[in-house]
């Protein structure tokens, strides 16, 4: 549970398309879907925020196996397009 407060709390850039596009220009490939309750533990059935994490390649470790999303994915881009109220989605400063 430290670890999802820990990202919860961590520095976000507000979700937009402007932000995917930046991501693909740094060479960020995927996004590590997180989804946050209100007070900053995982829960993905019904969460508050969803924290993408953005990642350069996937990661080889297969505990290290969660959820990603390709950052050119049309989901991503849906998502940006539209107004999400909640789910509030943010994309975490803190690069992997």
């Amino acid at each position: 549970m430290r670890k999802g407060i820990m990202q919860g709390r961590s520095g976000t850039i507000e979700f937009s398309v402007q932000a995917l596009d930046s991501l693909q220009r740094r060479g960020f490939k995927f996004v590590h879907v997180i989804g946050l309750t209100t007070d900053n533990h995982y829960d993905y059935t019904d969460p508050d925020t969803l924290l993408l994490v953005p990642y350069k390649e996937l990661p080889t470790d297969p505990e290290k196996k969660d959820i990603f999303e390709p950052v050119k994915s049309e989901l991503l881009y849906q998502w940006a397009r539209e107004v999400n109220e909640h789910p509030r989605i943010v994309i975490s400063d803190k690069w992997n």
